[in-house]
C-alpha cells in the first residue's frame, strides 16, 4: 500500500518515501486528539491533571472530581496573538462540542486572561511554559476534549503561523480500539464489526472490551485519511463472540450474517485489506478544499446531482421488481 501511495504521490510531485511513521490509535488521540492527526506541526497536547490540580479554578476542580482530566496546548509565541484570535480558536473547538477553552497568556510578569489568574510560577513550571507562550485548556473527559482540542491545534497552529517540520507529512494509525461508547451506552464498532482483536487483549473481550484493541489501521496524509483496512475475524465462536457484545441474539447473527459464519466455519482462512479514498487521494494531492472539485458528477449539500438530472421519477415496474410501493 505504501508504495501505491507513494507512486500515486510521485504522480503530483509530492515526496513519499516508504515506511511511513506509525502512530497507535491510543498515542495519536493522547497527543493529537485525532484518529488522523495532522503531523506537519510539532505542537502536541499535553496532559497538565497533575500539575493544575490545586488551582482555584473550580471547572478544572469539578472535571478532575468526575473523573475527567485538564489537557492543554501550549503554543510557543502564542501570546502575539489577539484577544479575537483566540476567540476564533475557541470558537472552532466549540463547533466540534468543547464547551470552552480557558487560556493565557505568559509575559514577563506572570500569566494574564481566564486561565492565567488561577496560574502560579510553579503551575507554569510545571507544565514547562515560558515567556511569550499562549496557553490552552480544556477540562472534561477525554471524549470531549480530544475533539476540540484537536481543531483547537489546527487553529491555533495556522493563526500563530508555527514553523512546519515538513509539508508532507505520511503516517499510519494503527491498533484502533475494537469497540467504542454509542451514546445510548451500549458498545459500538469503532471500525466495522469484523477487525480481528489483538491477540494480546483477547482475554478482556468480557471484562474489559472497551480496552480491545483491533489490528486496523488506516494511512493517513496531512490530517487526512486516505484509506483504511484491517486483518478481519476469521474465526467463527470468536465473530460470534463479537456479535453478542453488539446485543445481537443467536437468531439475528445467523439471519443477518448466516452466510459469513457458515464461510469461518468451513475454515476460511486469515485475510484482510485496504481501501484507498481516490477521490480523497486527488483532492489532497492536487490542493482543493472539496470533493465536488475532484469528481466526476458532484452532488449538492441537498445530495442533488444537477449534471445527472437526479433525483428522478422511477418506473412502476422497477418499483414492483423491488417490492417498493411509494407513499404519495
Amino acid at each position: 500500500v505504501e508504495a501505491v501511495l507513494a507512486a500515486l504521490a510521485g504522480v503530483a510531485g509530492i515526496p513519499a518515501s516508504p515506511p511511513f511513521q506509525r502512530l497507535t490509535w491510543a498515542e495519536a488521540m493522547e497527543r493529537y486528539g485525532s484518529d488522523r492527526p495532522d503531523l506537519r506541526v510539532e505542537l502536541q497536547i499535553a496532559d497538565w491533571s497533575e500539575a493544575l490540580a490545586v488551582t482555584e479554578s473550580e471547572i478544572m476542580r469539578r472535571a478532575l472530581a468526575a473523573g475527567g482530566r485538564v489537557r492543554g496546548l501550549r503554543v510557543p509565541g502564542g501570546a502575539v496573538l489577539s484577544r479575537r484570535q483566540i476567540e476564533e480558536v475557541e470558537g472552532a473547538a466549540k463547533k466540534e462540542g468543547l464547551p470552552g477553552l480557558l487560556w493565557s497568556k505568559v509575559g514577563a510578569e506572570g500569566a494574564s486572561g481566564p486561565l492565567g489568574r488561577f496560574l502560579e510560577e510553579g503551575h507554569l513550571a510545571a507544565i514547562g511554559a515560558g515567556e511569550g507562550d499562549l496557553l490552552l485548556a480544556a477540562a472534561g473527559p477525554d471524549e470531549v476534549t480530544s475533539p476540540g482540542l484537536a481543531v483547537a491545534r489546527t487553529a491555533v497552529a495556522a493563526a500563530a503561523q508555527l514553523p512546519r517540520v515538513t509539508e508532507h507529512a505520511w503516517a499510519w494509525v494503527v491498533e484502533f480500539p475494537v469497540f467504542e461508547r454509542a451514546e445510548d451506552g451500549s458498545l459500538t464498532p469503532n471500525h466495522h464489526p469484523f477487525v480481528l482483536p489483538h491477540p494480546d487483549d483477547v482475554e478482556r473481550l468480557d471484562s474489559d472490551p472497551l480496552s480491545v484493541r483491533g489490528l486496523a489501521y488506516d494511512a493517513v496524509y496531512n490530517g487526512a485519511e486516505l484509506g483504511s483496512g484491517s486483518i478481519r475475524n476469521h474465526r467463527s465462536a470468536m465473530q460470534r463472540r463479537i456479535f453478542e457484545l453488539l446485543g445481537l441474539t443467536a437468531e439475528e447473527m445467523d439471519r443477518k450474517f448466516g452466510f459469513l459464519l457458515s464461510a469461518l466455519d468451513s475454515g476460511a482462512p486469515p485475510h484482510g485489506g485496504m481501501a484507498l479514498g481516490m477521490d480523497r487521494i486527488v483532492q489532497r494531492f492536487v490542493g482543493v478544499e472539496s470533493l465536488r472539485d475532484v469528481v466526476a458528477f458532484p452532488k449538492t449539500t441537498a445530495a442533488r446531482a444537477l449534471f445527472e438530472g437526479a433525483p428522478t421519477r422511477v418506473a412502476e415496474e422497477e418499483l414492483r421488481a423491488l417490492h417498493i410501493r411509494l407513499n404519495p
